[in-house]
């Protein structure tokens, strides 16, 4: 069963890269506050979130944000590594 999960906690945790709002439709969205270049997003990253709920929404953002240090630990290290040679 998902946590609940309120907009406060949102956007305390994620609100100084995206902007978390409700949707006109119903539902939830995040919007980074400053887009990724296309070779980032090809890479799985996101500019924009939807959820259905705020607990999905904030399992979204979690993901992405794993994903985002992830592909940033793994720059650091290629970049390290051709620093070497």
């Amino acid at each position: 069963m998902a946590m609940a999960v309120t907009l406060a906690e949102l956007r305390a945790k994620y609100g100084r890269n995206w902007l978390v709002s409700d949707a006109v439709g119903g539902g939830w969205y995040a919007v980074r506050r400053h887009s990724l270049s296309r070779e980032v997003l090809e890479r799985g990253l996101s500019n924009v979130r939807c959820a259905a709920t705020l607990a999905a929404l904030a399992a979204g953002l979690t993901a992405e944000t794993e994903l985002e240090e992830r592909l940033l630990r793994g720059g650091e290290a290629l970049e390290q590594a051709a620093s070497r040679h």
